[in-house]
């Protein structure tokens, strides 16, 4: 309901009344809602750090854990903005609530399932020659398009110590710059719809 709700409203009409431009309201709904999602992650991953800062037994990596709890801050405002992509695109809340909830279930419960035909199909006989890449690149890619597999490459090579300097620092950056990609492209696409809709 980030955009298309004011929208359904009327209250979008106001808002832009005001001297706000179109793209004020989509990046102000990322911001505002990124904080929202960001505030939850926080208070969640501070009640477990209380306890192992307590509990004298557990040893305790404040610096791994805090930046675990930044990266997953990350993904949740990735996930924020490709909703609020869909809720500026829409044109109306169903539209918006299925293309969000939809993308949330291909990449979340459901890219595992996706991935295993594929994996099947190229771990058994390689690639197809029409196909300019290799079994492995395609899998590579596919797991770096989902934003919890970029996540995933990015929060376990900073959680052994050698983010961007050990493993395979090129997968790690692209992994970095897909996270990236996630939360800019999606609003700046419904920007684009938005911008030629006459509210």
């Amino acid at each position: 309901n980030a955009v298309v709700g004011e929208r359904e409203s009327g209250s979008l009409k106001l808002l832009l009344s005001l001297p706000h431009s179109r793209a004020d309201v989509v990046f102000g709904k990322v911001i505002g809602r990124s904080g929202a999602i960001a505030a939850p992650i926080a208070v969640g991953f501070l009640l477990p750090a209380l306890v192992f800062v307590i509990v004298p037994s557990i040893t305790f990596d404040a610096a791994s854990y805090l930046g675990y709890t930044l990266l997953t801050a990350v993904l949740g405002v990735a996930f924020v903005s490709i909703a609020v992509g869909f809720s500026t695109a829409a044109s109306s809340s169903r539209r918006a609530i299925a293309g969000a909830v939809g993308i949330y279930f291909l990449f979340v419960p459901l890219w595992g399932a996706v991935q295993f035909p594929l994996r099947f199909y190229f771990g058994a006989g390689g690639a197809p020659s029409w196909l300019p890449l290799t079994g492995q690149e395609v899998l590579r890619m596919l797991r770096l398009i989902n934003p919890t597999g970029s996540f995933k490459i990015v929060s376990n090579a900073f959680l052994q110590g050698g983010l961007y300097t050990q493993g395979d620092v090129n997968m790690q950056v692209s992994a970095t710059l897909r996270l990236l990609v996630w939360i800019l492209v999606p609003p700046l696409l419904g920007l684009l719809w938005f911008r030629e809709d006459d509210l």
